[in-house]
């Protein structure tokens, strides 16, 4: 499967053609993707969780005196629509004006309730085991 960031912006609309909210389905779960930017844009995450999604999972990269807004996006997701959110937030440095990233990759509940966090270093994991319990 192929996901296309959908929410894009800047230089990247002249080079890229935006995919379309999606979901990919692992061991019954529904998992609603996001791509960076998806992630801050509420119609986007309406637009996945009317796919009927169980969590809304997002790859983000964001500066390191910007390490809230994933988090901040995550508990809105959440709050706004009953799903576990799991960000991977990258660590490290990208180049490209992120030289100092904010990694923080995190597992937020349904009730927007932070689960697990990983912290600014690249090596660094946020780990939580779900039990499927539809059947």
């Amino acid at each position: 499967m192929v996901h296309g960031k959908v929410c894009l912006h800047g230089s990247e609309a002249v080079r890229f053609v935006p995919g379309e909210p999606a979901v990919l389905e692992v061991d019954g779960w529904r998992l609603g993707l996001a791509i960076c930017r998806d992630t801050g844009v509420p119609e986007h995450a309406a637009k996945t969780a009317a796919l009927g999604i169980d969590g809304y999972v997002a790859g983000v990269v964001h500066a390191d005196h910007e390490a809230e807004v994933h988090s901040e996006r995550a508990r809105r997701v959440a709050a706004d629509h009953g799903v576990w959110v799991v960000t991977t937030a990258f660590a490290g440095p990208t180049g490209g004006g992120f030289d100092r990233t904010s990694g923080r990759s995190g597992i937020w509940s349904a009730d927007g309730e932070l689960i697990a966090e990983a912290g600014a270093a690249p090596d660094e994991v946020a780990r939580a085991v779900f039990v499927n319990d539809l059947g």
